[in-house]
């Protein structure tokens, strides 16, 4: 059996604000600095899949009208993804997301 890849809905996605977006990205780090401490690479992995289709949501909607940002976050979530950094890394920056949404 073959899973479809996650794919959020755009409209609802786009109905959330940017705090919202910001915290279900951090929220996917989450997941994935769990999973990577526990050395369950397979699930850090989607985790970090979801939260780079989150960012190229977040991306694609309207109201962010400067997208430096996220484009920044976009490249390091790339680099976790691609690279299998340290867990403490997507930790960090789950933190500082949640930062910028307080």
């Amino acid at each position: 059996m073959t899973t479809k890849p996650y794919q959020p809905n755009s409209e609802r996605w786009q109905s959330f604000s940017r705090d919202m977006q910001l915290r279900h990205i951090a929220a996917e780090l989450t997941r994935a600095t769990g999973a990577g401490a526990r050395g369950q690479t397979a699930l850090e992995q989607e985790a970090l899949e979801r939260s780079l289709i989150l960012v190229d949501a977040s991306l694609a909607d309207p109201q962010w009208t400067d997208k430096k940002t996220l484009h920044r976050l976009r490249d390091a979530l790339a680099a976790l993804y691609a690279r299998h950094l340290d867990p403490a890394l997507s930790r960090y920056i789950a933190e500082v997301l949640l930062t910028t949404t307080a």
